[in-house]
């Protein structure tokens, strides 16, 4: 099914089984989606500021063009999976990631300011083309991780795993300054 145009209020996503849908310019604000499960569903052009995802799951989901600011992904439920969602073109401003397992995740072209990631497995994970201005990182496996055309971001090597990770030569350069190498031209 596809939904359109939906206003707040208008569709409770809390306690729902949702497969197969598809959701285009809802407004979510604020909505409650605890212990909603969804499967291969799309939300294109929705707003989902700081929607609640207490014991929600999420698999094959697409987000596109979606406002998710300060949404606590941390809060999802933990599973065999973990959280294996596709976020393309995203505003992810001040989002939260707390010990999660993100390696069948992909955040792509994201906005990613201020956000935090924390124990989090992103071995692996896309990352591509994101911005991370102000984002932390902290205690998190990157290993293989792409972050080629990613901008803006600081990833402490004392603090994260990096073996295999995937950058760009500008952006390599902040990576070893972090470690105290000074690179002259």
């Amino acid at each position: 099914m596809t939904f359109t145009g939906l206003e707040p209020g208008a569709m409770s996503l809390a306690d729902a089984i949702v497969i197969e849908c598809t959701f285009r310019d809802c407004d979510f604000s604020e909505a409650s989606f605890r212990s909603a499960r969804l499967s291969e569903c799309l939300f294109d052009g929705c707003e989902l500021a700081l929607v609640d995802l207490a014991d929600a799951s999420a698999h094959a989901t697409t987000f596109r063009n979606c406002r998710l600011t300060g949404v606590r992904f941390g809060e999802v439920r933990r599973d065999a999976l973990g959280l294996a969602v596709t976020l393309e073109d995203c505003d992810l401003t001040l989002a939260s990631f707390q010990d999660l397992d993100l390696r069948h995740c992909a955040l792509r072209a994201c906005q990613a300011r201020e956000a935090e990631f924390t124990g989090c497995d992103l071995r692996g994970a896309d990352l591509t083309g994101s911005d991370f201005a102000g984002a932390v990182f902290r205690r998190n496996d990157v290993s293989g991780a792409d972050l080629r055309g990613a901008r803006n971001y600081l990833i402490p090597p004392c603090d994260n795993k990096l073996k295999g990770l995937r950058v760009d030569l500008p952006e390599a350069i902040g990576l070893l300054a972090a470690l105290g190498v000074r690179v002259e031209a």
